[in-house]
């Protein structure tokens, strides 16, 4: 028995008997109280009383691989959940443990200490925040590797709207932004064989309970807690966003989900600087493709660009 099973029957909150614990995995009293023991060591509240058994006093905010599992209800996403104190990168965990993981491995971490977003940067991952990445083993060729990127976006800002009531927009190509301030960057990886993408791992990083008055201005950084003005679960919501992807990559048809993209665009219509390999492109964001590509016109010519680092400028 493993204490998932025993969080799992003191999720509702309710008194339960250790005997019924123990007699539904076939086990002894003593099996139980010695997983209760490695809960409370882990930073549950539980109380315990002789007559009526266990209770979880509260839910923490714990990343928890069995407090994120007891509650999750996906088919392939989030199959297996790892979680870490801390790690260089989420990113990295993924992939040097993914030859033996399945499709839909989520890893989970407190901190790290070596996260990166586009083009190398350093991102900023203290405690508080919503550090994962999660394995994908997708039947697609390699041309369509920017649907994932797109079920990510969409899973998000589907998540913190639902969750919260707050209007999150994707800013070309893979940020979240409330307003024009930064919530999430996202990040993906791609092994591929040939013309076949072998596996993918997607990195999101979301500032949930963080504070971010630290961070350079330059950033532009919002966190979950500072635009609702209190601290969210974030079990609660790495589950919902598991939850989203799930749902995405259960059948959506793309034509919707390419739609849907478009719809919470947050840079469609702007005027914009994106750099890319081919230099500077400078004018406004005026359409989106439907192969993840952004179409600026600039100097009276419409300019396509697939992948860059875009900035919103201010309107003159």
């Amino acid at each position: 028995m493993e204490s998932e099973w025993v969080l799992s029957r003191l999720f509702s909150g309710e008194w339960v008997s250790g005997q019924e614990i123990a007699e539904s995995q076939g086990v002894s009293r003593a099996a139980v109280c010695k997983q209760i023991k490695i809960l409370r060591a882990r930073g549950y509240e539980i109380e315990s009383s002789t007559r009526k058994g266990y209770r979880l006093a509260c839910r923490p905010d714990l990343l928890d691989a069995a407090l994120i599992r007891s509650g999750l209800e996906t088919r392939a996403v989030g199959c297996r959940v790892q979680c870490f104190r801390e790690v260089d990168s989420t990113n990295r965990v993924a992939r040097s443990l993914a030859r033996d993981c399945p499709n839909g491995a989520v890893f989970i971490s407190e901190r790290q200490t070596e996260g990166r977003g586009r083009l190398s940067r350093s991102w900023q991952s203290p405690t508080g925040g919503v550090w994962m990445s999660i394995l994908f083993r997708p039947d697609l060729p390699l041309p369509d590797a920017h649907r994932i990127n797109m079920a990510a976006s969409v899973a998000v800002a589907r998540a913190v709207s639902k969750l919260y009531g707050l209007d999150p927009r994707i800013k070309w190509p893979n940020d979240i932004l409330i307003g024009e301030r930064k919530l999430c960057g996202i990040l993906m990886e791609i092994s591929a064989e040939v013309d076949r993408i072998d596996c993918a791992v997607v990195g999101i990083g979301i500032n949930a309970n963080v504070d971010v008055s630290g961070f350079p201005l330059e950033w532009k950084s919002t966190s979950l807690s500072q635009e609702l003005g209190r601290d969210v679960s974030r079990v609660e919501l790495i589950q919902k966003i598991l939850q989203e992807i799930d749902i995405i990559f259960g059948g959506i048809d793309f034509k919707d989900l390419y739609r849907e993209w478009c719809d919470r665009s947050a840079t469609l219509g702007k005027m914009v600087r994106v750099t890319s390999g081919g230099g500077d492109v400078v004018g406004q964001a005026v359409e989106l493709s439907s192969d993840g590509a952004l179409i600026v016109a600039s100097k009276g010519t419409s300019v396509r660009v697939l992948a860059g680092d875009c900035i919103h400028l201010r309107e003159i």
